[in-house]
């Protein structure tokens, strides 16, 4: 059985060790797999975020210089006509969060706000305005100056040369009589061959407006019969700087020799957030995803907490915000579902892999050891024929060379002999054909009405005389109730079943102190049963279970001290099932005890 152990454990083995590696490869690619779905899903969440971004930017860009003051002018019938800017209104409102005000500095790096204006011509404007709303005007102005202060973004272009002014009235007049001088010289934009710098061809209105804001209170020496000319303004791409609170975009404007900055402050945090909020809140994966935006020195903004996570990406974001890196995690979760299935579907497996060839191995086992109780009772077989055969041989042949010379007694003995020896053999050729017939279920039940009082009386006329042969006395006990009982019972059954339970009790007490075998039949509440009891050494605890598998003995069939086949209690098991008794067993301390119970009484 051993050679078998390893034979099994050796196959186990090299099924289990390549699907182990399979399951192995299988959460490989499953996790590669997973990973790529999420880094691919990561890489549109970020071009999404870069697409609004680049929306935001493109309507700051195409905003023409003249917007970030409170004056401009517009394209009308017949002209131009100036009007007030679309970022003087207050509250200041904006198409994407975070948006805290416009800015301009000047060439001589002062600020000026479009919803703060400033000069003669701003302060007829304010009027108009509460005290109040002034008041937070300022505020936000003051805000936008610390901002740019602690960010470091100034006008550092050199002022033109000053030219002779006209009065602020005379200015604010000219502008507004649409003096037939100022001619519609607007150009289209366009961008030069290779740069990124786009251009603007402004009217003379547009810039008497720009120029009249630029103006200062005190400023009066404006010449009236100079007018400024149509002037072609540089405007470069929007810059960031930004904080961990705050960026502003600004971009460069040259107007002639003049230099300004423009540009816009927004909180950094409230913009990202709200980007995120809007652009991924469709999305399901998010779900599993954490998401942050970091610099190479800190961490400005997370969405989750990457503690547990496994990065997946990491890209910057579009210019001019791509010192900002935009980074994704992979919550380790994400892969728990997967893992767990490949696991469960692992352990099915390897439980079904091992579970089968435990099957395999017990049905082996179990035909080998059949095989082996097979020759076992082969050979138990052989040797109770043979020793019949050779005890009546030899009478016969005592009794044909010795027949004269042997008394009557003596010779009667022989006979006897014979007569007693071949009984034995007939019980065994008749218990192995029972057998056969129980095995092809072809032992035909004769259960009919009958007493189990008169069936008993048979058996012990029938069998008294063997069992005294032996050297034993047998002990017949009855309850009175039970005399006049009938059962529905197979007498043939019964009979048999009397026969291999006494045979068992005489082989195996044959060297008991005690030779005696005990049969009785008692009523038990609703039933009758018989029992059969020697006084022999009983059956180990053990053993108790197997003693009703075919062949089986308790000792080895090499080294056996009793007679018998093995099949006696398996018969008597098979017996009382096709007579729908049932048997028990039990130690009798000394002594073994057999019960055969009958149906009960009611049936």
């Amino acid at each position: 059985m051993r050679k078998i152990h390893l034979i099994f454990a050796a196959i186990f083995a090299v099924i289990a060790l390549p699907l182990v590696v399979l399951l192995y490869q299988a959460y490989s690619q499953l996790e590669l797999g997973t990973n790529s779905l999420y880094q691919g899903h990561a890489m549109f969440v970020a071009n999404t975020l870069n697409q609004q971004i680049a929306k935001d930017l493109a309507i700051e860009d195409k905003r023409s210089y003249s917007e970030y003051g409170f004056i401009r002018t517009i394209q009308v019938i017949g002209g131009e006509e100036n009007t007030l800017s679309e970022l003087v209104d207050y509250p200041i409102t904006s198409q994407y969060a975070g948006l805290i005000g416009h800015f301009q500095l000047a060439p001589d790096n002062s600020l000026r706000t479009p919803f703060l204006p400033e000069g003669r011509f701003g302060e007829i404007l304010l009027e108009q305005i509460s005290p109040a709303e002034r008041t937070k005007r300022e505020e936000v102005r003051f805000k936008i100056n610390n901002i740019l202060d602690e960010l470091g973004v100034r006008n550092e272009g050199i002022e033109a040369n000053a030219q002779p002014r006209d009065s602020v009235e005379t200015v604010i007049d000219r502008v507004y009589k649409h003096d037939p001088k100022i001619r519609n010289n607007t150009k289209s934009k366009k961008k030069k061959t290779g740069r990124i710098n786009r251009f603007e061809q402004t009217s003379e209105m547009e810039s008497f407006a720009f120029n009249a804001e630029l103006m200062k209170t005190d400023t009066l020496d404006f010449s009236l019969g100079d007018l400024p000319r149509a002037k072609e303004v540089e405007i470069e791409p929007f810059q960031a700087v930004f904080n961990n609170q705050y960026v502003v975009f600004f971009r460069n404007v040259r107007r002639g020799s003049e230099l300004f900055v423009q540009g816009y402050v927004v909180n950094l945090r409230i913009y990202l957030s709200n980007l995120v909020k809007n652009e991924t809140q469709f999305y399901p994966l998010e779900k599993d995803l954490v998401l942050g935006f970091s610099t190479a020195q800190e961490d400005l903004l997370m969405f989750g907490r990457p503690d547990y996570s496994t990065k997946i990406l990491s890209v910057p974001l579009m210019p001019p915000l791509n010192k900002i890196y935009l980074t994704m995690y992979m919550k380790k979760s994400s892969n728990l579902t997967s893992s767990v299935f490949l696991l469960f579907l692992g352990i099915v497996v390897l439980f079904v892999l091992g579970g089968g060839l435990i099957a395999i191995y017990r049905l082996t086992q179990s035909e080998v050891e059949m095989a082996k109780k097979r020759q076992d009772f082969i050979s138990a077989v052989s040797h109770e024929l043979k020793t019949p055969l050779t005890a009546i041989k030899m009478s016969a042949e005592l009794l044909q060379m010795s027949s004269g010379k042997m008394t009557d007694e003596k010779r009667m003995q022989k006979y006897s002999q014979i007569a007693s020896e071949s009984d034995r053999l007939t019980r065994l050729i008749q218990n192995v054909l029972n057998l056969s017939k129980l095995d092809g279920n072809r032992w035909t039940a004769n259960i009919k009405k009958d007493r189990p009082k008169a069936v008993l009386d048979d058996f012990v006329t029938m069998y008294t005389k063997n069992i005294e042969d032996h050297g034993f006395s047998l002990t017949v006990s009855c309850d009175t109730e039970v005399n006049s009982i009938q059962l529905m019972m197979d007498r043939d059954a019964i009979m048999q079943i009397l026969t291999n339970l006494v045979d068992n009790s005489l082989k195996f007490s044959a060297k008991a102190d005690y030779k005696m075998i005990v049969i009785e039949l008692r009523l038990d509440v609703d039933h009758v049963y018989l029992a059969v009891r020697d006084y022999g050494p009983g059956i180990p605890q053990s053993e108790m279970k197997k003693v009703f598998q075919e062949f089986y003995r308790v000792e080895n069939e090499m080294t056996r001290t009793t007679q018998g086949t093995g099949i006696g209690l398996s018969m008597v098991k098979k017996l009382c099932t096709l007579s729908n008794m049932r048997i028990e067993v039990e130690n009798a301390n000394p002594g073994l005890r057999t019960k055969i119970h009958f149906p009960p009484l009611s049936i």
